[in-house]
């Protein structure tokens, strides 16, 4: 992405100044997320939780 000092909309990363645009922030967010397969295995078990955690009963 870019480096600090830009202005507008988005997120920086403290310490490295990495700068994403909010119009980026999702896809960013996904490349490093299916990059680390351990994090690609927490993420997938926090989304099924909270995607079932409406009125879903989970059956075992």
């Amino acid at each position: 992405m870019m480096e600090g000092g830009l202005n507008g909309a988005g997120y920086e990363e403290i310490g490295t100044g990495i700068f994403v645009p909010e119009e980026d922030a999702y896809e960013y967010a996904m490349e490093r997320i299916s990059s680390d397969r351990d994090l690609q295995k927490e993420f997938k078990e926090m989304f099924v939780e909270w995607f079932y955690s409406g009125n879903w009963v989970k059956e075992e």
